[in-house]
């Protein structure tokens, strides 16, 4: 029997109440938004104890809550064990009927699409940083698709899931979509992710392998080097070439 009411926020000082996360992003306000995706909108809030956390609020998935409510919890059960330095850290989460929020550790610089796109903040980037950034997330990869069992794939991994620390280390955050690599499962399932880094195979093939986020890892590198989004570059290489 699914609990209806699933509360398990965990703290710095090992309690955190609803209600201060609601006080502290203003009952979900639009002004304390920082970042908006498919899985759900984060909210920057200052904790009372004056720590600074970054809520995910997800977006309400009605349809069939059962079993929304099952993969919910079945992706933050594998998440509480992930631990890399690479991966953006989860507090906890809270999950009831009318709403349901991820808490994670809140990185200063924003997001990789950010820091590209603006002209004083990419200044900082140097080639030392953009390498160093692509390595933190090769890292990250690494340990999901062969250090976690089941493996797990992102399917998300794009510029505005790679989030920055003051020292410029990479994190990936946002595993709204990902999926665990069950041995005993054909792992299919329905196109997902942002256009521009979703491999082209899995508008025909829709099985999830690890090459899904190889390829998105491969558009992450294009968008570094070039300082932005390679676009329409992408769609002129041949698709027998994506595909090796």
């Amino acid at each position: 029997m699914i609990n209806e009411n699933l509360f398990a926020i965990a703290s710095f000082d090992g309690r955190m109440l609803y209600a201060e996360v609601i006080s502290a992003t203003n009952n979900f306000d639009s002004q304390c938004c920082i970042g908006e995706g498919g899985y759900g909108n984060v909210y920057r809030a200052e904790l009372s104890s004056g720590d600074i956390i970054a809520v995910k609020k997800v977006h309400p998935q009605r349809a069939d809550e059962v079993r929304a409510t099952k993969e919910f919890q079945n992706k933050v059960m594998a998440f509480i064990d992930i631990r890399h330095r690479n991966i953006v850290k989860f507090y906890g989460f809270y999950w009831s009927a009318e709403q349901s929020f991820l808490v994670y550790k809140y990185l200063e610089k924003g997001s990789l699409a950010r820091n590209l796109s603006n002209e004083e903040a990419g200044k900082e980037l140097d080639w030392d940083k953009r390498v160093n950034i692509l390595k933190g997330v090769a890292h990250a990869l690494s340990y999901l698709h062969h250090d976690c069992s089941p493996p797990i794939v992102h399917r998300d991994l794009t510029s505005n899931n790679v989030l920055l620390d003051l020292e410029f280390e990479a994190h990936i955050s946002d595993f709204g979509m990902a999926k665990l690599l069950k041995p005993d499962s054909s792992n299919w399932t329905n196109l997902a992710g942002t256009y521009g880094y979703v491999a082209p195979e899995l508008a025909y093939t829709m099985k999830v392998t690890e090459k899904c986020d190889v390829y998105s890892f491969g558009v992450l590198i294009m968008e570094i080097i070039m300082g932005a989004h390679p676009g329409d570059l992408i769609s002129t290489v041949p698709s027998s070439s994506l595909e090796k």
